[in-house]
């Protein structure tokens, strides 16, 4: 029997006889390959290099910006500024201190005790934070009414003076609101000042509309009136700057009062005094207001008053970093001191503290000076000096400077102004004083404390939004 073929040789042969495929069609496929791999390396070097050329940048442009903030002669970097717009108070945190001493000195933390309270006021209301816990709390202040013009007083026996639908009186620290004085329809405070002894209180009243009457309220906390009035279209629109404290006799009775030109802001131009003893005694005239100048400051012992002989507008920041409020008003161009004597408050001889400028061809050349502090003692005056940028969004850059006060009464001397530090926060402003070394200030949604000494510094609460420091209790 044949064996049985299962592959007939015919097949075979057509199966073995196949062309075989064309190996120049295989080579052509192999250098596409290579040339579509050779691409592909390519736009991948590319990529990454573009990466890291941008990395390099960016690595460079941190450092830069390191380099700026430790420069304090260096304009202020823009930042983000939709943390100011939150009113809502934070716990302290740690933070890069915002401000900078000449030479880059070494900022060091300040250690206060735990005793003290600062009491600040912003529009949503009045808070106070301690040292206890650092974080702050709203004080319960019935009445009360934002006003930059206005601030809260803490009175020496540790009393809260506020203002709102009235005048109101409380204890910080716990307790209910007594109201003293009711404000009547249609009328807003413009002024408070209280004596130094807590005893006496004067305000003053104008109508929202500015129509009526101006009216001035002094006399003790529990029996205030009327001792002065005068129609509203009738400028000088006075209110109140100070009473004349413990230097000038009756100084209790004796009221410093300023032009405020009919606005409800936190202006003041001229000076005045005005004799509460007498039966219709009109103001007096201390300091001119043409050309345009104000008081500033006095010291605490009543003797010297601090003023402007130059003021001037300053661009309002468009990129919100400065509230409205305070960026549209004057500030002073230079500072002078003189000595206030006699009764009737006569001014001495001035005393150029920081020389004003004219004619500058750049308006970012020009120099203006806000919240001025004399020390308990006296001793030293603190100014907050900034410039503004020519261009929008008109960015600020702030110094903070000191003053030595030497000699009393007419005999006062006032040294060269002195750098303490520069800041790259966009608003700085200065507080009150912890104690005749240590003052707090505002910058940028927080509040801080420094030693004027030893350059140390602490953050005393975070705002998120301005703040306005009212008072410190419990000082050392």
């Amino acid at each position: 029997m044949a064996p049985q073929v299962t592959d007939p040789p015919k097949q075979r042969l057509r199966r073995i006889s196949q062309p075989l495929p064309d190996a120049h069609v295989g080579l052509r496929f192999t250098k596409a390959g290579i040339f579509s791999l050779l691409i592909l390396i390519v736009l991948l070097l590319l990529l990454f290099s573009g990466q890291l050329i941008v990395n390099l940048f960016q690595v460079n442009g941190s450092h830069a910006k390191k380099v700026t903030a430790s420069a304090h002669s260096n304009p202020i970097p823009k930042k983000n500024n939709s943390t100011l717009l939150t009113p809502t108070p934070t716990s302290v945190v740690d933070i890069a201190p915002p401000i900078f001493t000449p030479g880059n000195a070494a900022i060091t933390p300040l250690q206060l005790p735990a005793s003290y309270s600062v009491i600040y006021q912003q529009v949503d209301g009045l808070y106070i934070v301690s040292g206890t816990d650092a974080v702050p709390h709203k004080i319960p202040a019935m009445g009360y009414i934002y006003s930059e013009a206005v601030p809260p007083i803490l009175t020496p026996s540790g009393q809260l003076l506020y203002s709102g639908d009235g005048i109101w009186l409380m204890d910080p620290f716990g307790g209910t609101s007594t109201q003293i004085a009711v404000l009547p329809p249609g009328q807003v405070i413009t002024s408070m000042a209280l004596s130094s002894d807590g005893s006496n209180i004067a305000w003053s009243t104008e109508r929202v509309d500015g129509t009526g009457n101006n009216d001035i309220y002094a006399g003790p906390l529990e029996a205030p009136a009327i001792v002065y009035e005068q129609p509203a279209l009738d400028c000088p629109c006075f209110r109140i700057f100070s009473f004349a404290k413990g230097v000038v006799p009756k100084a209790d009775n004796t009221l410093l009062l300023t032009d405020d030109r009919g606005s409800n802001e936190s202006v003041q131009y001229g000076l005045w005094s005005l004799d509460l003893t007498q039966t219709l005694a009109m103001p007096k005239l201390i300091l001119d207001e043409n050309p345009q100048q104000g008081p500033l400051a006095l010291t605490p012992n009543g003797s010297s008053l601090l003023y402007s002989s130059s003021e001037g507008a300053v661009p309002v920041p468009t990129d919100g970093s400065v509230p409205t409020s305070i960026a549209a008003l004057s500030y002073a161009n230079d500072l002078n001191l003189t000595t206030l004597s006699g009764s009737s408050l006569t001014p001495g001889a001035s005393q150029i503290v920081l020389k004003k400028q004219d004619d500058l061809s750049n308006s970012a050349q020009y120099h203006w000076v806000t919240t001025p502090r004399f020390s308990p003692d006296t001793h030293t005056l603190a100014y907050i000096e900034f410039s503004s940028d020519s261009q929008d969004p008109y960015d600020r850059h702030s110094a903070l400077y000191t003053v030595q006060i030497s000699g009393s009464g007419a005999h006062i001397h006032a040294g060269k102004p002195r750098l303490i530090a520069t800041s790259t926060e966009l608003l700085m402003e200065l507080g009150t004083w912890f104690n005749n070394h240590i003052i707090t200030f505002y910058s940028d949604g927080s509040l801080y404390a420094m030693d004027l000494q030893t350059n140390a510094l602490t953050t005393l609460a975070r705002t998120n939004t301005y703040a306005n420091i009212v008072a410190v209790n419990g000082s050392f």
